[in-house]
């Protein structure tokens, strides 16, 4: 039973570490289209790059409080 309370801990300190790579690789990708979308379309301002890594960032803080819930709920 011990062994599986340090797996357990293990397994969150784990999900925890990579977080923020998570968070960073999805605020990059929607970076990526909005810059996209602003040559594709001319825009000037950067419109799309800036609206779109604002979406990124609540998607991926979005993703990040669903998993910390999820993982709480499991202790």
């Amino acid at each position: 039973m011990t062994d599986k309370k340090k797996d357990s801990k293990l397994n969150k300190w784990i999900v925890f570490t990579t977080m923020p790579f998570q968070m960073g690789v999805t605020i990059y990708v929607f970076f990526l289209l909005g810059d996209w979308l602003d040559e594709k379309y001319n825009v000037e301002g950067g419109w799309w790059t800036k609206g779109f890594t604002m979406l990124g960032v609540i998607a991926s803080l979005y993703q990040f409080i669903r998993q910390a819930n999820r993982i709480s709920k499991n202790d």
